[in-house]
């Protein structure tokens, strides 16, 4: 315990970050909700007192140019969740926090920063064999009330006017395959954004648990490819989920000014007037 404690003490922001051994002596907390983003398995067995929430229901792929949830919407989803202005969210998935991650990202961009990820999710909970359940949980609806914060945010514009500013870096969260063309995914174009810089998410993770690793590893991850924490960082991936991994990982070590390109490769991929660096 006093292990896990100093590494998460080395984080800048360690309060981003729950352990499983707290969460399991916190369940019956009614101060907290926990948030299973896992995309299956939530009926068949879940952390206790775990509320299921859909990945897709916090990204609109109709709604150019932010391709957010409105505000209306946010908060009713919210609600429905047992979700207050006061509630600490904790979330998980089986991923690493490949969709907590976006949980947390849009939580923080309607103004409520008092959200963690469990380190390690399910897949660390399910190693430790920690208690789980098979019963919904049916929770009493709150007041959410958003407070959007643009900072958090950027669109297709403000990718294109960042492409040659020296101090923000445009990083691309990406399989080799995808930036070099290979996997298209759907999408129309293959290639990156002109001078962005790769960071696979998974890098950050420990493969086995799945949790992040120490911070000297992830200061380094970023640090190696010139990006810093005097820098503007704008993340994007297909549809911002990996992005938001990204996001956290440099939230958690201390950088300031970070925007998710929510449109993603899904826009910019798919309309012939950006610039894309095409593979050879």
């Amino acid at each position: 315990m006093k292990m896990i404690m100093a590494l998460l003490l080395a984080y800048v922001r360690p309060q981003m970050l729950v352990d499983t051994d707290w969460l399991a002596s916190h369940l019956n907390d009614p101060a907290i909700r926990i948030v299973d983003m896992r995309n299956q398995g939530y009926d068949a067995s879940h952390i206790p007192g775990a509320v299921p929430l859909a990945n897709a229901a916090i990204r609109d792929a109709r709604h150019p140019p932010d391709f957010l949830p409105s505000k209306t919407e946010f908060e009713k989803l919210m609600s429905q969740l047992g979700i207050s202005n006061n509630t600490r969210v904790i979330a998980y998935d089986e991923r690493g926090g490949i969709y907590g991650a976006r949980l947390w990202w849009i939580l923080n961009y309607y103004g409520h920063t008092n959200v963690s990820l469990l380190n390690g999710g399910w897949v660390k909970w399910d190693l430790e064999k920690k208690s789980t359940s098979a019963e919904k949980t049916q929770p009493r609806p709150a007041a959410f009330v958003a407070k959007p914060d643009t900072r958090w945010i950027a669109t297709a514009k403000d990718v294109v006017a960042a492409i040659r500013k020296k101090n923000t870096k445009i990083v691309d969260a990406r399989t080799p395959a995808e930036i070099e063309g290979k996997d298209l995914r759907g999408i129309k174009n293959g290639g990156h954004i002109p001078n962005s810089i790769p960071v696979y998410w998974e890098d950050a993770l420990d493969p086995v648990t799945k949790a992040f690793k120490p911070a000297g590893d992830l200061e380094k991850l970023f640090k190696d490819r010139g990006i810093l924490p005097s820098h503007e960082v704008i993340t994007y991936c297909q549809i911002g989920m990996r992005a938001s991994v990204d996001l956290f990982v440099l939230h958690l070590l201390g950088y300031n000014k970070l925007r998710n390109y929510y449109g993603a490769w899904e826009e910019w991929g798919n309309r012939d007037d950006l610039p894309i660096v095409k593979p050879q």
